[in-house]
């Protein structure tokens, strides 16, 4: 089967089938696949308006994609304290945010929340986006809600170390419908194909 949505020599649909499965297990809006957990903190980042002098709150401890990929955008890491749960610390958020920073990137590490709840509380506070970092941790739950789900946007790498693989690949799901067609739009250079929208897919494969 052809690993892409736009083309390939048998079934298109593969991609859209993972993407489809991915938002009716996690119960998102939407889900974009892409290439690699880093390619898809890539594109949440950038969705969500994060660019040259922006700041992005993160923990101290994590994969240094979530430093590089906000570097690449030209964007700060911020780096506030951790908790026990090895993410970010609620209680350190507030003395790291300025009128640069743009969004809080908590990481979930190793199948075990953060205290996302209150993430989400201060970002609505203080007008900042919540990009969730779940590559270490697809299909754990806090409060019986999936991770990824609770902030604006959230992504997932398919690497092949992590809880679900596919060998590399990654997922960005968000529930703002205006937010996944950002996404959409940047990992695509600028199209918008809506047979890649989860709901409402019409149309056959050759109309690609």
């Amino acid at each position: 089967r052809a690993l892409s949505r736009d083309y390939g020599p048998y079934s298109r649909e593969t991609v859209l089938t993972f993407e489809r499965n991915i938002v009716e297990k996690l119960g998102a809006g939407f889900a974009l696949g892409v290439t690699s957990g880093t390619a898809a903190l890539k594109v949440a980042l950038a969705s969500s308006g994060v660019g040259p002098g922006h700041e992005v709150i993160m923990p101290c401890c994590t994969f240094i994609s979530s430093a590089s990929s906000t570097i690449s955008l030209g964007a700060v890491p911020v780096f506030a304290e951790i908790d026990e749960s090895l993410s970010i610390d609620p209680d350190d958020i507030e003395a790291r945010i300025t009128p640069h920073t743009k969004a809080i990137l908590p990481v979930h590490l190793y199948g075990v929340p953060c205290q996302i709840d209150r993430v989400v509380e201060i970002a609505k506070k203080h007008n900042l986006k919540v990009i969730e970092n779940c590559a270490l941790s697809c299909g754990t739950k806090f409060k019986n809600r999936y991770i990824g789900t609770w902030g604006d946007l959230g992504i997932y790498s398919m690497q092949i170390v992590k809880v679900i693989t596919a060998g590399e690949g990654g997922v960005v799901v968000s529930s703002d419908p205006a937010l996944y067609e950002r996404a959409v739009r940047y990992h695509d250079i600028g199209g918008y194909r809506e047979k890649t929208r989860l709901t409402g897919v019409t149309g056959n494969e050759d109309e690609f």
